[in-house]
């Protein structure tokens, strides 16, 4: 298994975050930029600086990294929270960070899942102690690929990961997403990464195209203005 960090405009702030948690990891950066990262770790994975968006570099990452089990952790992750028991619990420590991640791999490769990853909401109340794993919903944030059978679609600069959890889904009917943990990092925000590239022309224009190509199995939901993409794939 190898964890890479994909990373853009954050170097300043990678080894408070997500290199905290993952020393060993290999960081993923344009060509551009490896003087900024390099003083930081020189366990680097230079990608083209034209490479850029979500679906693009995904794919581009599990082109270029031979290992079978890669998983590729956000780079403003900044702790775990165990959703189990009666008060959160936080973990920040690397050998913690790595254990979890490793035996949710082990336990996505028995189970015959693709991919793999863990909750992306915090907090005791959003967890139900009957159901510590969730098999048919889709992963962000944290996201573990075993193989290379199927593709990031490269047209979608923000929202490929759903689409990709789709395609598994729809393909071998499992995912295997550990709600036990949630790894805390800050979505849509911050400098850097993805941002960027980020509009709402382009937000509407994907989720319309997701809309188009994957129709009943996907619902979008508008509350509190925010937009919610639920999966609707039954096992």
């Amino acid at each position: 298994m190898k964890i890479v960090i994909p990373s853009k405009g954050r170097a300043d702030i990678l080894a408070e975050k997500a290199l905290r948690l993952f020393p060993d990891a290999q960081v993923c950066v344009g060509a551009d930029e490896v003087e900024a990262y390099a003083r930081h770790t020189r366990n680097l994975l230079v990608h083209p600086p034209e490479v850029t968006g979500i679906g693009p570099l995904r794919q581009w990452i599990l082109d270029n990294v031979e290992v079978r089990t890669v998983v590729m952790v956000d780079d403003d992750v900044r702790h775990i929270i165990s959703q189990c028991g009666f008060r959160a619990r936080r973990f920040d420590d690397p050998d913690t960070a790595r254990a979890i991640v490793e035996r949710l791999a082990i336990a996505a490769g028995d189970a015959g899942a693709r991919v793999f990853g863990f909750y992306q909401g915090g907090g005791p109340l959003n967890y139900s102690n009957h159901r510590p794993f969730s098999f048919n919903h889709w992963v962000g944030g944290v996201v573990g690929v075993i193989g290379r059978e199927q593709r990031f679609d490269t047209s979608l600069i923000l929202r490929a990961d759903i689409d990709f959890c789709l395609q598994s889904l729809l393909r071998d009917r499992i995912i295997m997403l550990d709600c036990r943990y949630c790894f805390i990092h800050t979505r849509f925000g911050g400098k850097g990464g993805n941002c960027t590239n980020r509009s709402s022309e382009r937000h509407e224009r994907e989720i319309a195209y997701l809309q188009r190509k994957w129709g009943p199995y996907l619902e979008i939901v508008q509350a509190k203005g925010t937009t919610r993409l639920v999966v609707k794939v039954r096992r």
